[in-house]
């Protein structure tokens, strides 16, 4: 038999000599892929537990909600925080029974419960209250403060009303306050609305700079130029005054009234609006030229 120089028929033919970069380039993706997939294993225990949770915490919190309300209506029910006294302060002219119907059903309510802004609108109705304040004091006592207005004068507009110094009508003149004795605002009666309101407030800014000495007014005429004229008691003189402040010069014509009246016994008015002379309005027939005659105060 000769020699066969190819390979045999039947076996398996060994592969080429090839680098060994080569064959592992070809085997990598096989045996070591670069992007490796990690498989996340989520357990399914920690759901029941997460649900058990919530719900204690869940019903913990409605047991807690329920105790407080429970607590809530006791304390609410409870007579120990019923309002059963008012201590009022500040009030000269309301009596406390007036105070207590302003306020309405306060008494014999929780004193937790109450709304005292409510309350000190309430009081804030009546005309003779400036501004009101309300405490509570427990277990059952409400603290009052009133600050009242202070009459100045008696404002003939459709009526007489109560005056004070910002110009506020608070009460009609009658019986209830027939004992005050103040000076008549006379020049409202023709006017409504605001341009009544802005002399009121005029005619109670003087007399709240004269202080004490508005008792020697007999009355404030308010007159359409704007003049203000204030007519004295006793004989009777007449001031003309310029806004406030205007005591100062008051008080000097007071010191000078004697001698004023000796003088000048037939003045129509004395004009107190200079700084440092008083001028006195003569009759026609008094000068040859009707005019101002001064009068130096010596300041």
């Amino acid at each position: 038999m000769s020699e066969t120089t190819g390979p045999r028929r039947g076996l398996p033919v060994p592969p080429p000599d090839l680098p060994l970069s080569v064959l592992q380039e070809q085997e990598g993706p096989f045996l070591r892929p670069k992007n490796r997939t990690r498989i996340i294993k989520r357990s399914r225990r920690g759901t029941p537990a997460r649900t058990l949770l919530a719900l204690q915490v869940g019903t913990v919190a409605v047991l807690g909600i329920v105790g407080l309300w429970a607590g809530y209506s006791k304390v609410m029910a409870s007579d120990r925080l019923k309002v059963g006294r008012v201590d009022v302060r500040g009030s000269h002219f309301l009596s406390e029974g007036e105070i207590r119907q302003l306020m309405g059903p306060a008494v014999g309510e929780n004193i937790l419960g109450l709304d005292l802004e409510a309350l000190k609108t309430s009081l804030r109705q009546s005309p003779w209250v400036a501004d009101a304040t309300v405490r509570r004091t427990l277990p059952d006592t409400l603290e009052v403060k009133i600050r009242e207005r202070v009459p100045l004068a008696l404002a003939e507009a459709d009526g007489l009303y109560l005056m004070d110094a910002e110009g506020t009508l608070i009460e009609v003149y009658g019986p209830r306050t027939a004992g005050f004795d103040l000076p008549i605002v006379r020049g409202l009666a023709r006017t409504t609305g605001d341009a009544r309101r802005e002399r009121a407030q005029r005619a109670g800014a003087i007399l709240d700079d004269l202080g004490d000495l508005a008792g020697e007014v007999s009355e404030v005429l308010l007159d359409e130029n704007g003049d203000i004229r204030l007519v004295l008691k006793g004989r009777g003189e007449v001031l003309k005054v310029g806004a406030p402040p205007c005591r100062k010069q008051f008080l000097t014509f007071l010191s000078l009234r004697s001698e004023l009246a000796q003088r000048m016994p037939r003045a129509e008015y004395f004009d107190l609006r200079f700084h440092d002379r008083i001028y006195a309005k003569q009759p026609a027939d008094t000068l040859p030229v009707a005019g101002l005659v001064a009068m130096a105060t010596g300041r």
